[in-house]
């Protein structure tokens, strides 16, 4: 029995026993329904066990010395690559990726890009407040979901920081207030006590309910007796009372206002919402987590912040980073690219159909560990391991914590990981570069 991280999300459990004799896993012990999703990927019938090459519109099975010389032959018939993904592998791969993108001259992004990256570009000009899960277990008395079902999407979030005792919160869920703000009504609303808040607001109206806090956190009396976003006024007054008197709060942002197609300002006037009541705190302070899905979404963020100095959207050229405004949805609806390699990700299912569309039209070099829709449509399939069971490497939990994920079996014969995968590439595009 081992005690052992797991990467089916983005919380990066530490807690998770697993019993192995070193070729099987026998039992799991911890994990919620993802991360046992992530285990049984093992056996799973999605799983990718030999590469492939699309022939007669068929992906048939290869060596992979035939598969690595299809993918140089299609890099170098290339003049703009788009790499995409990398929010499944590890800070490690992901800095091979970026090593990649610069010595094709590529389009690097990640899934980040149209999710919490926003929210990290954004900070920039406003500011942020960040906190951790440790910080939230020992010291929060508010915590706010705002668009974010975190019940279903990180299901032991809120059996972590809400239920638990902590060092300073020794009673913990009794002192703990929760305020769920979302237009559906979600299973996160099922674990509602009777101090909580359930706010249902109307559809698309995050945006003016964030501007009439401001609005009153800067002069009171100022809300319309008829409220605003489906809310009465004394729920507003609620709203800001507990934001203004919580010692330790934190709100945690979801994919309600994460997701691609929100408004840019409703996550900066949100930013400015939290640095104006920071502002007027005398005993306390409200932060800020991204509920990011992928388990290292967090990662490429760091990677490219601390190597380029951007978060995501890197555009190289002469094998230099170039300014670029771009990001993947630009990138693919403007057709700025001939070739794209999807690392880790399924944009076809994931991205709007007109962009799906597009992206099918050029040809698809896939690396990852299961079947998605994009494998299906790709030109060459290259298996993984899967990282946190068969290869080790950093990765960067949900409120920016770096967790060393461990090997707990070997991969299967010939299996590389993302990061020895993408070295073999680099190695073999610029022979003695030292991709290694």
């Amino acid at each position: 029995m081992k005690r052992v991280p797991c990467a089916g999300c983005s919380l990066l459990c530490d807690d998770i026993i697993v019993r192995s004799d070193g070729l099987f896993i026998d039992e799991v012990l911890g994990a919620c329904l993802k991360g046992k999703e992530r285990f049984d990927q093992l056996t799973s019938n999605n799983r990718i066990l030999n590469p492939l090459i699309k022939k007669n519109e068929v992906l048939e099975k290869c060596s992979w010395e035939d598969a690595l010389e299809k993918t140089v032959e299609v890099i170098k018939n290339s003049s703009k690559p788009l790499l995409y993904g990398f929010s499944n592998v590890t800070c490690e791969a992901q800095l091979k990726g970026i090593e990649l993108a610069k010595a094709i001259d590529g389009f690097i992004d990640s899934n980040s890009s149209i999710c919490q990256g926003k929210v990290l570009n954004i900070a920039q000009s406003t500011g942020l407040t960040l906190t951790t899960n440790t910080e939230i277990i020992n010291k929060a008395d508010l915590i706010v979901l705002w668009g974010a079902n975190a019940a279903e999407s990180i299901p032991r979030l809120l059996n972590k920081i809400l239920f638990s005792r902590g060092k300073f919160r020794m009673t913990g869920r009794e002192i703990r207030t929760l305020i769920i703000i979302d237009p559906v009504k979600t299973a996160s609303f099922n674990v509602m006590g009777v101090r909580d808040l359930a706010l249902q607001i109307q559809p698309n109206k995050d945006l003016e309910l964030i501007r009439v806090l401001k609005e009153e956190c800067c002069v009171a009396n100022t809300i319309s007796s008829e409220g605003v976003a489906g809310l009465d006024r004394d729920d507003l007054k609620r709203i800001l009372l507990h934001l203004s008197e919580a010692e330790n709060g934190v709100i945690i942002l979801g994919q309600g206002l994460l997701r691609p197609q929100t408004e840019s300002n409703i996550i900066r006037e949100l930013l400015e919402l939290i640095q104006m009541i920071n502002s007027k705190q005398e005993k306390g302070r409200v932060s800020l987590i991204m509920m990011g899905g992928h388990f290292n979404m967090a990662g490429f963020d760091h990677v490219s912040l601390s190597i380029c100095g951007k978060i995501g959207g890197l555009q190289f050229k002469n094998h230099q980073l170039v300014n670029s405004e771009q990001n993947i949805v630009s990138k693919i609806d403007s057709e700025d690219f001939d070739c794209s390699i999807i690392v880790g990700t399924d944009p076809i299912s994931h991205l709007p159909r007109n962009l799906s569309q597009k992206l099918a039209k050029k040809p698809i070099i896939v690396i990852d560990n299961k079947k998605s829709a994009t494998t299906y449509l790709a030109d060459i399939v290259l298996p993984t391991a899967i990282t946190g069971i068969e290869t080790s490497g950093t990765a960067i939990r949900l409120d920016q914590v770096p967790i060393e994920l461990k090997t707990i079996l070997n991969p299967p014969s010939n299996i590389p990981s993302d990061e020895e995968l993408l070295i073999k590439i680099i190695n073999k595009i610029n022979p003695g570069g030292g991709g290694d």
